[in-house]
């Protein structure tokens, strides 16, 4: 499969997380391809990024597409099958957001099956902005533009909204996953055309510890059967420089959970394993309300939770589940869902809940 990695150029742990899942393949006998637009566009530095940015669109244009036609000629050559393009949609510069529209190139050469856009938290990224020590012009010059919360997650809807585009131009899916996620969330759709793809749905807000691991547990355990996103990859920052970045990023927060993830996913899983209280989350069912909405399938595992309004309204019938064990039968033997058969997990990489950050 040839996959366009879109997302931000700078404050991202972007090449990391596309090595591990380069090294996931290794583990599993697949050599997946890298190609770095970037690179090329700045022949590996030679000619730098600030330099075109600062000629004309047309210049700038014409410069892509050398090297889409480059990129796209060096795969059919090869005969490349699992391939990586890692380039940007956008990039803010001297605080305009200059949008590259080259979705009838990147068609015609790249020919990309599926387009999925690389995103991380804002306040992480805001750190890693301000902390730059690096030579290159470009990334000095976003360093002492003191990037606002606002305008960092501005850039990342830019980012999303222009890759959505150029997917729906070409006809095929766009997906965002956070740099947080599991390697195995993009290494399935590198290497299998159309797997099932599923937005896990629970409460952040109320689950205590023990709780928590028994969700994770589940979020795991689905991992064999589909691309999962979750939520908690992106954390939300817990202390707030002013109202208005509190304001800002819980609007983002809502807009992606409800949009970039549950309007784009095959499935909604939420996950309720709580026997008694807390009461259900008002996130989760409004996450459930847009998959409906969105005429996605959803499912949902809730000890004692069937009643006219979960069954009838936000889950459809039959897919309402007391235990997860009975979840996960349903899939095996009225769904014959396959399950992935190859290893999912990058060799020393540690589960997201064991190596989670602290919001800041």
């Amino acid at each position: 499969m040839r996959v366009l990695v879109t997302g931000m150029v700078a404050g991202m742990s972007d090449a990391a997380y596309l090595q591990k899942v380069v090294s996931l393949g290794k583990q599993n006998g697949r050599e997946i391809h890298i190609f770095d637009a970037v690179a090329e566009f700045t022949k590996h530095g030679k000619k730098p990024l600030e330099r075109l940015l600062g000629t004309t669109d047309y210049v700038f244009e014409l410069t892509r597409e050398r090297e889409y036609e480059k990129i796209g000629y060096e795969i059919a050559k090869h005969g490349y099958s699992d391939v990586i393009v890692r380039l940007p949609a956008t990039i803010e510069w001297n605080r305009i957001n200059r949008k590259f529209k080259d979705q009838r190139i990147l068609r015609d050469f790249i020919a990309p099956d599926v387009i999925v856009t690389l995103i991380e938290a804002e306040w992480v990224i805001k750190k890693e902005l301000e902390s730059l020590d690096h030579p290159d012009r470009f990334l000095r010059a976003l360093k002492e533009r003191h990037h606002t919360i606002y305008e960092i997650l501005s850039w990342m809807n830019e980012e999303v909204s222009l890759s959505e585009d150029w997917a729906r131009y070409m006809g095929i899916p766009h997906y965002v996953l956070a740099v947080n996620e599991p390697a195995d969330a993009l290494y399935k759709l590198v290497c299998y055309p159309k797997p099932w793809v599923v937005y896990a749905s629970y409460s952040m807000t109320h689950a205590e510890p023990a709780m928590r691991l028994a969700i994770n547990a589940i979020v795991q355990r689905l991992r064999e059967y589909a691309v999962v996103i979750d939520p908690q990859t992106v954390e939300i920052a817990r202390e707030f420089d002013s109202p208005i970045d509190r304001e800002v990023i819980y609007a983002y927060t809502v807009h992606r959970d409800l949009h970039w993830y549950v309007g784009k996913v095959h499935a909604v899983v939420a996950i309720h394993p709580y026997p008694e209280r807390p009461p259900l989350s008002a996130g989760m069912m409004d996450e459930l309300g847009h998959a409906r909405d969105y005429m996605k399938a959803r499912y949902m595992i809730f000890p004692g939770g069937f009643s006219p309004f979960t069954t009838d309204s936000y889950v459809e019938k039959g897919h309402l589940f007391e235990t997860a064990d009975e979840f996960f039968r349903y899939l095996d033997e009225e769904e014959k869902r396959p399950k992935f058969t190859e290893r999912l997990q990058v060799q020393g990489e540690i589960g997201f809940a064991s190596e989670k950050k602290s919001g800041g």
